[in-house]
């Protein structure tokens, strides 16, 4: 089973459409979940659904030009919703013979600083309605940590605390990714950006009990300034490959933004109060080191080759 999440920023645009169209041919999901359709009327909602060859979903009107939520699921998956409204749409889904139903909630944080405190009110609600294994998947339209962003100004510390209050009483823990760091995008006339990871999937302990393979991959977009998420239960079939080791490179520590990288991942990691702290803080280090080497030192192994 795969899930593709998206923060599409308006189905009314037919290249938005489009560009859904293509990433459901590609990435093949079995249910999709939009956020910020900008779409109050059914009927069209319902002619999407058919260009992605999906049978089934239910949807949010959009409140004139912002909002707006929509699930789509094939024939053949098994889906009970439970509730919706404007930031969220939630339900069981049946895994089948050895999986049993589990919990889905495809969710979006309000973007006005005013309302998020009601959106992490509804996710604790949500919380306590069932005991079943919880995936939360969505843009939350907040970060966990500075390392998360880039230009800008600082986050303030006491809007990301609260945005990990929640994830922690939740007793929900951050999935991880395979591509691109940020999932959104702002670009100005000048060049200047800034780049946020807002999007994410959160799962119980539980959840990740029953599929311990789920991969989360950052997609890319041409017609949204927030990328799509695809998340597969099982890895992607891929061409046998030996696997790399991870080695830390003494010349390294001779650049003084190394012991800033580890310092940032490491707190990050700690933050969020997971079991098993000291393994995701290694592993998210190993993943920021990683980022950071290729930028800054841009494949240097290759170059010493061409020389």
């Amino acid at each position: 089973m795969s899930i593709i999440s998206w923060n599409c920023q308006g189905l009314g645009n037919l290249q938005t459409v489009r560009a859904l169209e293509k990433v459901v041919n590609k990435e093949e999901p079995d249910i999709v979940f939009l956020m910020e359709t900008k779409v109050d009327k059914k009927e069209w909602i319902d002619k999407v659904k058919e260009r992605c060859k999906l049978k089934h979903g239910v949807f949010v009107p959009s409140n004139g030009n912002s909002g707006g939520l929509a699930l789509f699921w094939k024939d053949g998956v098994t889906i009970d919703v439970q509730s919706f409204a404007y930031e969220h749409i939630d339900a069981w889904i049946d895994g089948g013979s050895g999986i049993g139903w589990w919990h889905f909630t495809g969710f979006y944080g309000s973007p006005e600083m005013d309302r998020r405190s009601k959106s992490w009110a509804k996710l604790k609600f949500l919380k306590n309605s069932s005991s079943l294994p919880w995936l939360v998947i969505g843009d939350f339209n907040e970060i966990i940590g500075l390392s998360e962003k880039e230009g800008g100004c600082l986050r303030p510390k006491r809007q990301m605390e609260l945005f990990l209050e929640v994830i922690n009483f939740c007793a929900l823990r951050d999935l991880g990714f395979v591509g691109p760091k940020f999932t959104w995008l702002y670009q100005q006339r000048d060049g200047f950006q800034i780049r946020e990871q807002l999007a994410r999937a959160l799962v119980s302990l539980d959840w990740m009990n029953l599929f311990p393979r789920a991969t989360l991959y950052h997609l890319s977009s041409s017609v949204s300034d927030h990328f799509p998420l695809s998340l597969h239960l099982k890895n992607r079939p891929c061409k046998r490959s030996k696997r790399r080791l991870f080695r830390f490179e003494s010349m390294w520590l001779k650049v003084a933004r190394c012991e800033e990288v580890v310092k940032e991942a490491w707190e990050e990691r700690e933050l969020l109060g997971l079991d098993g702290a000291i393994l995701n803080c290694l592993d998210r280090c190993k993943a920021e080191l990683l980022r950071w080497k290729n930028e800054e030192f841009n494949n240097v192994g290759a170059k010493v080759v061409d020389l």
